[in-house]
């Protein structure tokens, strides 16, 4: 993310996006969550770990058809019934990605239904609108389902790694690894429920009743140094720039951060 700007260009409008927080157990029961990280050469967050997602194509049926098919595109894992084996997957995951086939092929050659009740609404993040690249994107969480190993694409995706949340922050603290800001707001909402384990989280996702209602993050400059401020922090209005749609505090999803300064390379939530 580049210094905030003396004077903004027009916002571009966001793009519908989808986006899946992959969970699993470790054998300890504590939950783990992938991170993926992007292409450096991305035109998007370049070498970041994120979550599998991207745009929502003309042919999905919504935010959360959109979702199923990054995870599968980007991470390899299907939310579908029925299921296929590892083989057939991976076979389709290699038409789909060399351009050959589409998602909608996949879909109606095996006869697939997509899983969509699998997809926990988590949050709904809209790019701000300083940037030149932006997104309204719906967070989802789905636990990934037994016998899909996950992998990366190689493409618009090159590495991965599975962290507990507290684990993804210390290391991203730390500079090991780049979180933008999302990730980690996410990762301090998911820590406290992490012990739980899978089965904390359908309550931890259910207690999320605003979870459709747009974060738009606002820039600014405090202290010599670029913050995101979240739509609930006490100056948003005054000192962020670029678009804005503030939240009452009370809207504080728990868990979340009011604002994040880039120290170094490390987005640190205050």
């Amino acid at each position: 993310m580049p210094p905030v700007p003396g004077a903004a260009a027009p916002a571009v409008t966001p793009a519908p996006a989808a986006t899946v927080i992959p969970v699993r157990e470790r054998a300890s029961g504590e939950l783990e969550v992938l991170l993926l990280r992007r292409h450096r050469g991305a035109s998007f967050m370049a070498n970041a770990f994120v979550f599998p997602g991207g745009r929502v194509d003309p042919g999905d049926d919504g935010p959360a058809a959109a979702a199923i098919r990054e995870l599968f595109e980007e991470a390899g894992v299907l939310l579908a019934t029925p299921a296929l084996d590892a083989a057939r997957r991976a076979a389709w995951r290699g038409r789909l990605l060399g351009g050959r086939a589409g998602f909608a092929d996949l879909v109606a050659a095996e006869g697939l239904r997509l899983a969509t009740a699998q997809l926990q609404p988590w949050a709904r993040y809209v790019t701000p609108s300083l940037e030149p690249k932006r997104f309204d994107a719906r967070f989802f969480v789905a636990a990934v389902p037994p016998g899909h190993e996950p992998s990366c694409d190689d493409q618009e995706t090159v590495a991965q790694v599975w962290l507990t949340p507290a684990e993804a922050l210390g290391r991203g603290q730390a500079g090991e690894l780049t979180l933008p800001p999302p990730q980690v707001v996410t990762m301090m909402e998911l820590a406290p429920h992490a012990a739980g384990g899978l089965a904390a989280l359908p309550a931890a996702a259910a207690a999320r009743v605003a979870a459709d209602r747009p974060i738009l993050p606002r820039l600014a400059q405090v202290g010599g140094r670029v913050t995101v401020l979240l739509p609930w922090d006490p100056d948003y209005a005054a000192l962020g720039a670029g678009e804005a749609a503030p939240l009452p505090a009370a809207a504080r999803p728990a868990g979340a951060p009011a604002r994040l300064t880039l120290v170094g390379a490390s987005w640190v939530p205050e």
